[in-house]
């Protein structure tokens, strides 16, 4: 029995997470695959007991070979409230488990039932986020640095938090000038993955304008710049979203925004002799068409300042997010309503900027009683 494809290092749990595997008994009567699959939070230590049991006969067409796609089942025991952007160091906690899988053939020779060797895959730690079509299958998510596609971090003065992520296991320290803040004690895998507020740890620093920060892993060190624009006039509204690393990248909307709200409401006409004193209502007004469950929904159109176009791949995994954080005197969970952007490059646009358009998930009354 063997592995002919299997996923390792960090995984997203959104894009298929694939075990091929095969045994040269596979044309032995009533042969089958079995296969455990399992799904745990803590330590490296697989548990006794699968949390799914998969039986695959071997495919003709694959030369008896067989595969498995977990991906939904690890789906279910991920959460993407790990996130309250608050704290100076926060970890992933619910946000990323640990998987593997076990697979033994079995057959009959005769009446006497047989079971090939046991095989056991590699465990390999899944999040909440995805690869692309072009990555291909199983391909892992890169955990050597900061777990974004930026380069560059702008965050404006007046920004009240603004979190980069990092695979602790790998990371052991992040400096601004002088001042460097490292991991907390990775325990499991609630805390294999972490975070850290980049505007607490810049202001530790002392430093103004600006700055850079160092990332290092291992013995490799990575430079990311950081821009302290000024706040525009119109004020700012920090996004938080979760990227294809499972992470929730903080984004800054410092330019023109505009909110509205979109109101719902249902009416009926009530009868004008339905209270007791005619007359008097009358003097004021009776409300006739009378209105009921009204409610109203917030919406936010939101303008970049001019970004690098290094941003471009981190604004396409905003608008493919399932969860986005919008800061604004409160945490309000959202929805990017846009159906579409054209992405704009230095070569033909010049400077880049973007509108995105955005709806708060809540009703703006609460009425939610179940």
């Amino acid at each position: 029995m063997i592995f002919n494809v299997q996923p390792s290092g960090v995984v997203g749990a959104n894009s298929p997470i694939i075990y091929q595997f095969f045994s040269s008994l596979f044309a032995s009567d009533n042969f089958y695959y079995k296969v455990e699959v399992f799904v745990w939070t803590g330590t490296t230590t697989i548990p006794a007991t699968p949390i799914a049991t998969i039986e695959r006969v071997p495919d003709t067409f694959a030369s008896g070979r067989a595969f498995v796609d977990i991906h939904k089942i690890v789906q279910q025991y991920l959460t993407n409230d790990f996130f309250t952007a608050s704290g100076y160091k926060v970890n992933i906690n619910g946000g990323a488990v640990n998987c593997a899988v076990k697979v033994q053939g079995y057959y009959t020779t005769g009446s006497s039932s047989n079971v090939t060797a046991l095989i056991t895959s590699n465990i390999v730690l899944a999040t909440n986020g995805y690869t692309y079509m072009s990555d291909g299958f199983n391909d892992p998510l890169v955990t050597t640095g900061l777990l974004t596609s930026k380069t560059k971090f702008i965050i404006p003065i007046g920004t009240p938090s603004y979190y980069v992520w990092f695979d602790a296991s790998v990371v052991t320290e992040l400096e601004i000038d002088v001042t460097a803040v490292t991991p907390n004690t990775v325990t499991g895998t609630a805390t294999r993955i972490q975070g850290v507020d980049l505007v607490q740890l810049y202001n530790n620093a002392g430093v103004s304008g600006d700055a850079t920060l160092l990332v290092t892993a291992g013995e490799s060190q990575f430079a990311f710049a950081i821009e302290r624009p000024c706040q525009n006039r119109y004020g700012l509204i920090p996004l938080h979203f979760l990227n294809r690393w499972g992470v929730y990248e903080s984004y800054v909307f410092n330019a023109l925004h505009r909110t509205q709200i979109d109101v719902t409401r249902e009416t009926f006409e009530r009868a004008m002799f339905a209270q007791t004193d005619m007359s008097e209502r009358w003097t004021y007004g009776y409300q006739i068409n009378t209105p009921y469950l009204i409610n109203a929904k917030e919406k936010y159109t939101l303008n970049t300042n001019y970004i690098p176009e290094d941003d471009n791949d981190s604004v396409q995994q905003m608008y493919l997010s399932d969860n986005i954080l919008l800061e604004d005197g409160a945490i309000k969970s959202a929805t990017i309503t846009d159906a579409s952007i054209g992405f704009k490059t230095r070569t033909n646009d010049k400077l880049i900027d973007y509108t995105i358009n955005v709806e708060v998930n809540s009703p703006l009354i609460n009425k939610v009683v179940r």
